[in-house]
């Protein structure tokens, strides 16, 4: 008679951890071989070689005409205007999706979640065509705010399912006490919903900080962000992976140093306050 060995808890737990260390690994490679030749002389697609360390290609970013601190600027100023635009419309849109209740309430949910999966390549032939004959074609501003416009559909969906969690008796007990509406909103919702706002606020600087394709179609020359600019790096005969190497580490920074302040930030315990009167 033979017996069969039933796997316990502790060997699905070491071949989850297996798993989740091989997908670890095929990340650091590529992140590995980007800081070494970011740091070599003459990089190339294998790690051995590449002229010795330098750290020229970090310094010419910065002084090379000021094509890299400009096209940073420029993506600074796409990412920071449509992460504020669409976090502060994205909260005044959610409110009232979450408040008022409707019979056509969850069928424009599901609008907003069908919205959030169309691809943006659908919608910029029409949009290209309309900021040419607007003369809209090369501006920052309104880029942002076409940005903005694309990004609300899968923000408010956020904000909304944070605001379905705050208990509406505190809003009821503020009315009490004689309160507006925008006013709970201001000094109830929105303290409650920190955490959630910090979440869409780094999702949206992250997709637009990262955004491709919207920046090359809409904007040219020195208005053109990071992400345009590096394509520059990819020439005819070549390419300098040492310098893409410096520019991409550079360009990374950003999104991570938000994601390192929000998290420390919203572990503060911000999300209680709003609960306390006064």
């Amino acid at each position: 008679m033979t017996t069969r060995r039933v796997r316990g808890p502790s060997a699905v737990r070491n071949l989850s951890t297996m798993a989740i260390s091989l997908v670890g690994v095929l990340f650091l490679v590529p992140f590995l071989w980007l800081v070494v030749v970011a740091f070599q002389r003459h990089g190339s697609l294998e790690l051995a070689g590449g002229g010795g360390f330098t750290l020229s290609n970090f310094t010419s970013l910065f002084t090379g005409g000021g094509m890299f601190l400009q096209s940073f600027e420029n993506s600074l100023f796409l990412a920071v205007g449509t992460t504020i635009f669409t976090t502060v419309i994205a909260v005044f849109a959610a409110y009232p999706l979450s408040r008022f209740g409707s019979r056509t309430q969850e069928y424009f949910v599901y609008v907003l979640v069908f919205l959030t999966g169309l691809p943006i390549i659908a919608i910029m032939i029409p949009t290209y065509d309309y900021f040419v004959t607007l003369n809209l074609i090369n501006s920052r501003f309104w880029t942002v705010c076409f940005m903005t416009a694309t990004a609300l559909p899968f923000a408010t969906w956020i904000a909304r399912s944070f605001i379905d969690a705050v208990p509406r008796e505190l809003e009821e007990a503020a009315w009490m006490d004689g309160s507006s509406r925008f006013g709970s909103l201001k000094r109830i919702v929105v303290p409650l919903i920190i955490p959630g706002i910090c979440v869409v606020a780094v999702f949206t600087f992250v997709n637009a900080w990262s955004d491709f394709f919207v920046p090359y179609i809409l904007l040219q020359g020195a208005n053109s962000p990071a992400s345009v600019t590096m394509y520059s790096f990819f020439g005819q005969y070549g390419v300098n992976y040492s310098e893409v190497a410096a520019f991409a580490i550079v360009y990374s920074l950003p999104p991570v140093l938000l994601y390192l302040i929000v998290t420390r930030w919203v572990g503060q315990g911000f999300a209680l306050r709003g609960a306390v009167k006064g």
